[in-house]
């Protein structure tokens, strides 16, 4: 019992990040896009603001489905593909590019808090997996098979 309830309320404190961090974004499409390092292959798709919708939507999608149990394990593939550019375009390239100590130190932070939500996710698809392979097959019919050998 105290698994399951921690299971649970650990998808909801993880997930809640990101469900929290779309809403923000998604209220604020232009000043989400003006974070990301000039870098950042938009063209690929469409444009800064096309990007920031992706990103917007993996997050929220990425969230529901950890939260919600649905599909945790593509829930937490959308995470990472949130994760691994995002840490790179808008906090590791910041970083790198800081003039002040303080700024720097933010940055940092940043990376060091998204890198630990990239664990968690990983962590999470390969717990589902774990999970999924244990669970035993379900017989491919519901017919059983007739040895005629004997």
């Amino acid at each position: 019992m105290i698994g399951f309830l921690a299971r649970v309320l650990g998808r909801f404190m993880f997930a809640g990040i990101f469900l929290a961090a779309a809403a923000s974004h998604f209220q604020d499409i232009k000043g989400t896009g003006q974070k990301i390092h000039k870098s950042f292959p938009a063209e690929l798709v469409g444009g800064l603001d096309n990007a920031v919708l992706i990103a917007v939507g993996l997050m929220g999608g990425g969230g529901f489905l950890v939260a919600t149990g649905l599909l945790p394990r593509l829930g937490s593939l959308c995470l990472i593909a949130f994760l691994a550019p995002a840490t790179y375009f808008v906090h590791f390239l910041a970083f790198k590019e800081a003039t002040s100590d303080s700024q720097k130190k933010e940055e940092m932070i940043m990376c060091m808090k998204n890198t630990a939500l990239l664990g968690g996710a990983f962590m999470l698809f390969g717990y589902e997996c774990a999970l999924a392979a244990a669970q035993p097959a379900a017989p491919a019919s519901g017919k059983k098979s007739k040895n005629k050998s004997q």
